[in-house]
């Protein structure tokens, strides 16, 4: 990752480990997270960024592994991004496939999956393939009564600050396969009782982040280029935004983790036909960031030949309706008493900046060490 020794990097690992130590430990809400050992939980799309983290999650808090299934058929996501125990655990075939014929049937499903961004869609065909897969998702857990929690997207949201019950349309092939997945979820659960939770998730970034290469965060894109000292292309629009103008509501993807299993610990939602308040939830942390802001804050944490190489230019034009600014209102979510863990931006980054220049062996060794305190801790 980085062509720069450890030791070149005014970084404490006794001190960030404790740091994020701590809050594993301290969460307001273990408790309640760990009471969900008794129910039976598949994550769908557990080897991507968010996915992987909210498996590392539950292995963190102790989580029994014969209570969890994970899918994900490598097309984005990594094994590597999992505890190693759970490595060789995936189950490799299509969410469609999967959904057909699970071989267990949880109690829960958390979808995390599919298609992730933009760039991943290229036709109306494309769309109508991931619509389909979902069709069959939400027929299964229909018809074994399953909770289900899913992630779709702020990109739909076009007003600032966002708010959950504004109105969304689609200006991306990709926005218009989360929209139709949210309508065909809503309308399940008016229909068919489902039980489900919409999460759009805003700008995440995390440890386990880069198989997404040009399509990850900003800020771990800006991280990754400069401990390889290699350019980051800082876009901008003549006449409409200077490059690193444009913002992101950006949250850790641990803290959405905790949102996710926060959210399946709350009763299932009970919407009424002239009334959906509670299925959709904006998972972000409410305040935007600037790019020239993630930069300084880069800035501050390398040392000065490890700084971001930075070349201004133009959004390309094949790139159309560019979202320049993200700020969602996360106020529905804290309003269930939701406790945000992981606020500061710059503790998170020095947190995945060890965990990337050691290889990740030392973020995988913390996580163990939490299992295991969890697990004496249960006993």
């Amino acid at each position: 990752m980085s062509p720069f020794p450890l030791d070149r990097f005014d970084l404490n690992a006794q001190d960030i480990q404790d740091w994020y130590v701590n809050k594993t430990l301290n969460d307001p809400h273990r408790l309640a997270i760990q009471a969900l050992q008794s129910q039976r939980i598949c994550v769908m799309g557990g080897c991507g960024q968010v996915g992987s983290h909210l498996v590392t999650k539950l292995y963190e808090f102790g989580y029994p592994l014969d209570h969890l299934t994970i899918n994900d058929d490598l097309r984005l996501g990594r094994r590597e991004n999992l505890p190693a125990i759970l490595r060789d655990q995936v189950d490799t075939r299509c969410h469609k496939d999967y959904a057909l014929n699970p071989g267990t049937q949880p109690d829960m499903v958390i979808f995390v999956g599919g298609r992730s961004s933009v760039p991943h869609f290229h036709t109306l065909e494309e769309v109508l393939d991931e619509v389909d897969s979902w069709k069959t998702v939400l027929e299964w857990c229909v018809a074994e009564n399953i909770r289900l929690i899913f992630a779709s997207t702020s990109s739909l949201c076009k007003k600032r600050p966002s708010l959950e019950d504004q109105r969304v349309w689609p200006a991306s092939l990709y926005e218009a396969a989360k929209l139709m997945m949210e309508d065909m979820a809503i309308q399940q659960a008016l229909c068919n009782d489902l039980a489900v939770q919409i999460c759009r998730f805003f700008s995440i970034y995390g440890v386990t982040e880069q198989h997404k290469g040009k399509f990850g965060n900003l800020y771990t894109q800006i991280l990754w280029h400069s401990l390889e000292q290699t350019p980051f292309e800082l876009w901008g629009r003549q006449g409409q935004f200077s490059p690193g103008e444009q913002t992101r509501d950006t949250i850790f993807a641990a803290e959405v983790s905790r949102a996710l299993l926060y959210l399946l610990t709350l009763p299932k939602p009970r919407p009424q036909i002239n009334n959906i308040s509670d299925l959709v939830y904006n998972i972000g942390q409410g305040q935007p960031t600037a790019i020239r802001t993630m930069i300084g804050q880069i800035e501050a944490l390398l040392p000065s030949d490890c700084q971001p190489i930075i070349v201004e230019s133009e959004v390309p034009e094949e790139i159309q309706n560019y979202v320049v600014h993200t700020w969602g209102n996360p106020h529905k979510l804290l309003g269930t008493d939701f406790s945000p863990q992981f606020t500061e931006h710059p503790d998170n980054l020095k947190f995945i900046t060890y965990a990337l220049l050691s290889n990740m062996d030392w973020y995988w060794s913390i996580v163990e060490q939490l299992r295991e305190q969890s697990l004496v801790s249960v006993v």
